[in-house]
């Protein structure tokens, strides 16, 4: 069973994204096989931006995870807040979804880099 790490920040364009992308490379260089997620992501459609950002810095190709969502388990096309976002979608954002698709992540991977913000 893989371990999570919060990669975490105080606000938006604070580095959270390169820091968790550099931290995966890092990992990944060390043996580890590792998985970045973000539990939500507004303002993009089909693949949350930021993984794809983590997917170049860490020099490989959109996972299965990805694709299928698990990685990032609400995407939002309207960018503003998450819950904005989900209330403007019509969709009700759930704890117990994201705390699915991180732990089927941690069966998979030696670390889970969890990427967000704490409010």
């Amino acid at each position: 069973m893989g371990k999570v790490i919060f990669v975490s920040g105080i606000d938006t364009d604070v580095g959270k994204t390169v820091a968790t992308g550099i931290y995966a490379k890092k990992l990944m260089e060390q043996g580890f096989s590792v998985i970045t997620q973000k539990m939500i992501q507004t303002g993009c459609k089909n693949i949350a931006d930021d993984l794809l950002v983590h997917r170049k810095i860490q020099g490989i190709d959109l996972t299965e995870e990805d694709l299928e969502g698990e990685t990032c388990p609400y995407l939002f096309e309207y960018p503003c807040s998450p819950h904005l976002a989900a209330k403007l979608e019509g969709q009700e954002i759930s704890e117990k979804i994201i705390e699915k698709s991180t732990a089927l992540l941690v069966e998979k991977y030696d670390y889970v880099l969890l990427e967000g913000r704490e409010d």
